[in-house]
């Protein structure tokens, strides 16, 4: 039994911290930022500062604190003791927004909220473990019910059904909305929100990254396979026979240096449309490398990054 305890408040710390990240740092999955682009037009170097973060005056803060209070309302926080808001500039992402923290009569942090430079709520966590409250969600459809009312109440567009995921050892629910754009998958954008068994909410990430222009015309399919298998040669010289395509699809990706170390050392803040290539390794190779993930420009079919499973 202790056994199972310790197990329990692990997985729980464990939920606490990824929900924590989500809203604290990313706002989403992967490495984008979930807001617009703001005054983050230096690139990231690596061994330089990722974020910058300033307090805002009083009369560019107001609007962010009337803001901060609807969706308050909306997602069920607290009345906080003290406000903070700063203006975060994440270098890395390439992305800035306005972060307000609300603290209790303690000091401590109760919950933050994240607003884009439009004002729109992109991220919000309310920190410490609440499984207690009120009567629990009855199985898979209220939790998807309760996440679409809050989802349509802060004015997130999500549309379709979500994936909703019960989590261990009942500590609540996860509901996720996938972003596409033409039947195109984003990967890492969306709309997720983490509840407590009983509905009230744990954390919500909006993601919602830029997008280039779309190609006027793409490769298909079979010449981006073509295209890839040519830069998979170069890639791997003598033991490119130990590597297949596994599957090519198109979606909106972000390019990076994963195979040029002269590009940017941040991922592009604005997503381009690709053709996604994975490939998997055999023999000898698979023993330290799994797969990879090739970037191909959907229209150009230049290599635009990607990525390595190890």
């Amino acid at each position: 039994m202790h056994a199972r305890l310790l197990a329990t408040a692990g997985r729980r710390r464990t939920r606490l911290l990824v929900a924590a990240v989500a809203a604290g740092t990313a706002i989403g999955l992967g490495f984008p930022g979930g807001t617009a682009p703001g005054d983050a037009a230096d690139r990231f170097v690596a061994g330089g500062p990722a974020t910058e973060r300033a307090p805002l005056r009083l009369d560019e803060a107001a609007p962010v604190l009337a803001a901060a209070g609807r969706s308050r309302t909306h997602l069920g926080l607290p009345e906080p003791a003290s406000v903070g808001v700063d203006r975060v500039t994440d270098r890395y992402a390439g992305t800035t927004y306005d972060e307000v923290t609300g603290r209790g009569a303690d000091g401590r942090p109760v919950h933050l909220q994240r607003f884009d430079g439009q004002g729109r709520l992109v991220g919000a966590v309310s920190f410490g473990w609440q499984a207690a409250g009120g009567r629990r969600l009855q199985g898979v459809a209220a939790a998807r019910a309760r996440a679409s009312r809050l989802a349509a109440d802060l004015e997130f567009d999500v549309g379709g059904q979500p994936e909703v995921r019960q989590e261990p050892d009942d500590t609540g629910w996860t509901i996720a909305w996938p972003r596409m754009v033409d039947g195109i998958p984003v990967p890492g954008d969306g709309v997720r929100v983490d509840l407590w068994p009983d509905g009230r909410v744990h954390a919500v990430v909006r993601t919602e990254r830029p997008l280039a222009p779309r190609p006027s015309r793409l490769l298909d399919e079979a010449t981006a396979r073509e295209r890839a298998a040519s830069e998979l040669d170069d890639l791997f010289g003598t033991r490119a026979g130990q590597v297949a395509i596994a599957t090519v699809a198109l979606g909106w990706v972000a390019p990076n240096d994963a195979f040029e170390p002269t590009a940017p050392d941040a991922p592009d803040a604005t997503l381009r449309l690709a053709w996604v290539v994975e490939a998997r390794t055999s023999g000898e190779l698979s023993e330290g490398l799994r797969a990879v993930k090739l970037f191909l420009d959907a229209g150009s079919g230049t290599l635009l990054g990607g990525d390595v499973l190890r």
